[in-house]
């Protein structure tokens, strides 16, 4: 019997872990599960301006979409290092700048520049993925100081 006794509190122990197992659970299609678990929440950011909708477009379809252009600054620089020309037009929305560059006589955008300091966030509020089968895109750095970010350049492929 002693002997017994010195297994007794692993036996207790063994018997507290099965009984702590062998409850009944919870079907996963049960809709008590369901309560208790917290909803999915989507993590997916709408875009402030839906630049990749509008890459690859006519001039005309960018307006449509990022409405009227405005006008560019007496002292714009542009950071690509191609002067401004009559083909390039400016759109503010939402408070992003994007600055578009086409073709006069066929319309067709050559490409975009979304302006801004940071290169996630930019991304991010303009719709815009670094692998897209759509476009390229291309980090812009400032003339004078080739350390600092100002904006992506979106070039459509093909």
């Amino acid at each position: 019997m002693r002997r017994f006794a010195s297994l007794l509190p692993l036996l207790l122990l063994t018997a507290a872990v099965e009984q702590g197992c062998s409850r009944p659970r919870e079907h996963e299609d049960s809709p008590a599960v369901h309560t208790l678990l917290a909803p999915t929440v989507s993590t997916a950011t709408v875009p402030a301006v839906d630049v990749a909708a509008v890459v690859g477009r006519s001039i005309d379809e960018v307006r449509r979409c990022l409405g009227p252009p405005q006008q560019l600054p007496d002292n714009f620089q542009d950071p690509v290092g191609l002067r401004p020309s009559d083909s390039t037009l400016a759109f503010h929305q939402r408070g992003l700048t994007v600055l578009a560059n086409y073709d006069a006589r066929s319309r067709r955008v050559l490409d975009l520049l979304v302006l801004g300091p940071d290169e996630d966030v930019l991304m991010r509020r303009a719709g815009l993925l670094a692998e897209a089968p759509a476009y390229l895109l291309l980090p812009v750095f400032a003339l004078n100081r080739t350390t600092r970010f100002v904006g992506l350049r979106v070039v459509p492929r093909g």
